[in-house]
């Protein structure tokens, strides 16, 4: 074969799109692809070979999990456009090939290929991948025509064909581009209505409970005037009928200066004996009614200071409601967020003003009853529930030894030995005891090196994972693992945590 013959048989480089549809694993063609419910796409035999014997699956690419050869879904569409190119690429390197043309001359200087007049340019159907020639012209596989007339020149055909060769692998290419573009659009479409909706929903929790501070505001604003009217009511219908009485005597008085006045100017004697007998007696009357005096307006003034312990009753009640509103806010914020609850605070611990924060007392704190209450053991549980998602917590541990971790508060006792979150069976925590961690599983023991630990602990909280891990904090070291616990949890749980002695010093704090 001449070196020109060569050069027309030589298969073209593939070039992107020939990367577009390799398999990243194998680099080669795909062969049966599969895609990924994170888009990417995989030969199905690469997929299974390298899953063999993991319990879990990720995306080679992305690292996106997956849970196994079930959740591969046949891409027919690329498996299309793999026929298409292998068609498309058989059909370049056929161009040139004398079987398939009926009469090809080439000058020794191998710079050019003529044709003989009226020879029409033919390619088999089998071997051109589907091609055939028509009086039109030739149309590939995708509907391009890629063929020139029957009376047109071998040259013109030439110089035709392969450009539309090349635009068909490029409308080839755009297929495969486009089919990109319409997986990404969808899965953005899917994240906007994911994004939309939940925060759609968060903005409506926010209102609600803004909405409850609102209602909070005005009921103590009208509980306030009312205390407030309670006070000054009485001491304004006092002064008021104070002046209505003034009122009546200044008008008696006058009325009767009137008649005496007008009483002297009577000339008749007979007259003025009548009216000064019916005069005389309610002068004498109205000169022996008191006037009020300075005493008597001390007396009505109001000691508004008397509503103040009924107001510090209603401003502890909208302290403690505001309080409970504000931190629901904050958990819909955050999710991890982690406040101690008062409801099961032994006795003998003192929760700080944020609820973050856990003290000894020596003295038992008047809370109220509470079946909720422990009562064996300085133990304390989050008022928050958790049972999905990833939580990170840091906690401070100091002045005593403790126990951490989470668990089924429903079915942890109250009092009595059950109750010790290291002997319960729904309890999955950590204890740090004469410098040796032990941990805990539903009750069986792990005990682990003995080591240093540092006052502050990282917790981290993974439903996805079925994983709580526990990580010491130091200024020194850094971060460094402590344990993991696997825990395929089956209910919501409860931060929890256990004082061991009652040291002065002994506190815990939640940081979220």
């Amino acid at each position: 074969m001449s070196a020109t013959e060569a050069n027309l048989s030589e298969k073209p480089h593939p070039g992107a799109l020939a990367l577009e549809l390799t398999c990243p694993i194998c680099l080669e063609l795909f062969s049966e692809p599969v895609s990924l419910p994170c888009g990417h796409i995989y030969c199905l035999a690469c997929l299974q070979t390298m899953g063999e014997g993991l319990d879990q699956h990720s995306c080679p690419e992305c690292q996106a999990e997956y849970p196994g050869t079930k959740a591969l879904v046949r891409s027919f569409k690329m498996c299309s456009i793999i026929e298409s190119y292998k068609a498309t690429d058989g059909k370049i390197n056929s161009t040139a090939n004398p079987s398939d043309i009926s009469h090809v001359t080439i000058k020794s200087d191998d710079t050019s290929v003529t044709e003989e007049s009226n020879t029409k340019y033919h390619q088999d159907t089998a071997t051109a991948g589907g091609i055939r020639e028509e009086s039109s012209g030739c149309k590939g596989k995708d509907g391009f025509q890629v063929g020139s007339g029957s009376t047109g020149s071998g040259k013109a055909k030439t110089e035709m064909d392969e450009p539309k060769f090349r635009l068909a692998s490029q409308v080839t290419e755009l297929s495969l581009k486009l089919e990109m573009a319409e997986s990404v659009l969808r899965k953005e479409k899917e994240r906007e209505f994911e994004v939309t909706t939940a925060n759609g929903q968060l903005r409506e929790k926010a209102s609600k409970l803004l909405g409850q501070i609102k209602d909070l505001s005005q009921s103590y604003s009208v509980q306030v005037m009312q205390i407030i009217e309670e006070q000054l009511g009485p001491g304004e219908a006092a002064v008021g009928s104070r002046v209505d009485q003034a009122s009546e005597l200044t008008k008696q008085l006058r009325h009767a200066m009137l008649r005496a006045e007008s009483l002297l100017t009577e000339e008749d004697a007979t007259e003025f004996s009548d009216e000064l007998r019916t005069l005389q007696p309610c002068i004498v009357e109205l000169m022996a009614t008191p006037v009020g005096e300075e005493e008597d307006r001390i007396e009505s003034k109001v000691n508004a200071a008397e509503a103040c312990p009924e107001l510090e009753k209603m401003n502890f009640k909208l302290r403690e409601r505001v309080g409970e509103i504000q931190r629901s806010l904050r958990n819909i914020l955050n999710p991890s967020e982690v406040t101690f609850d008062p409801e099961t605070a032994h006795p003998n611990l003192v929760l700080s003003e944020d609820l973050k924060t856990v003290t000894f007392s020596a003295a038992k704190q008047p809370y109220p009853s509470c079946p909720q209450r422990f009562t064996s053991f300085f133990q304390v549980l989050s008022t928050q529930s958790f049972y999905e998602g990833d939580h990170c917590w840091q906690v401070e541990l100091e002045g005593s030894p403790w126990i951490i971790g989470v668990c089924y508060s429903g079915k942890l006792a109250r009092s009595g030995l059950p109750s010790a979150l290291e002997s319960s069976r729904s309890s999955w925590c950590l204890m740090w005891f004469n410098n040796l961690l032990t941990a805990f599983e539903q009750s069986h023991s792990v005990p682990l090196k003995r080591t240093t630990v540092s006052r502050r602990l990282e917790i981290t909280l993974s439903f996805k994972t079925h994983r709580l891990s526990f990580y010491n904090i130091s200024p020194v070291s850094g971060k460094t693992h402590v344990y993991t616990f696997k825990a395929n949890l089956t209910e919501p749980v409860h931060l929890a945590y256990r004082m061991m002695s009652g040291h002065p010093k002994a506190r815990v704090t939640i940081y979220s």
